[in-house]
């Protein structure tokens, strides 16, 4: 497996393994699938020079992708950063999303990022333990901050100085 920069051609899996988690109700706040054309404005239009895309990729293709993106778009706010990373249901449970989030943190300094926030669903133990694992600390919750099918969902927030 490889971790690398995202391209535009890249979008199509970054798409579908971000809408495959969807219906989980378990990463994501989104109800329903994005569209490609949604996907591709939100890549075109970030500075990924501090703000990168990555995508891991094995014998099948791409298995996972991670970014980092402005925590506000206030210049002030410019060294924390939010961390997203998805991984596909296929490799879930290889060390993918360990090795996404490893490649985000390493590059964290160079975006000139040294406070990171993780933002999951109190419900999501496999990601708080990921996070949690490379040194994530609970920074704050907001209790019910959602609905989901008509249930309520509380945001852990977990942060990471670098």
């Amino acid at each position: 497996m490889i971790v690398r920069d995202a391209t535009e051609s890249d979008l199509a899996a970054i798409l579908a393994i971000y809408n495959e988690s969807i219906p989980k109700r378990i990463a994501t706040a989104d109800l329903e699938p994005q569209s490609l054309e949604a996907r591709r404005a939100w890549f075109v239009q970030r500075n990924h020079a501090t703000r990168p895309v990555l995508v891991a990729e094995d014998a099948h293709g791409i298995c996972a992708w991670g970014s980092f993106t402005n925590f506000k778009d206030r210049s002030a706010y410019a060294p924390t950063a939010e961390v997203s990373v998805y991984v596909a249901d296929r490799a879930a449970g290889q060390g993918v999303g360990r090795a996404m989030l490893d490649a985000l943190l390493s590059r964290a300094s160079a975006c000139g990022i040294d406070r990171i926030l993780a933002i999951c669903f109190a419900h999501n133990e496999p990601s708080l333990r990921l996070f949690r694992s490379r040194g994530f600390a609970n920074w704050g919750m907001f209790p019910d901050a959602c609905v989901m099918d008509g249930v309520r969902r509380s945001v852990v927030i977990l942060g990471w100085q670098g």
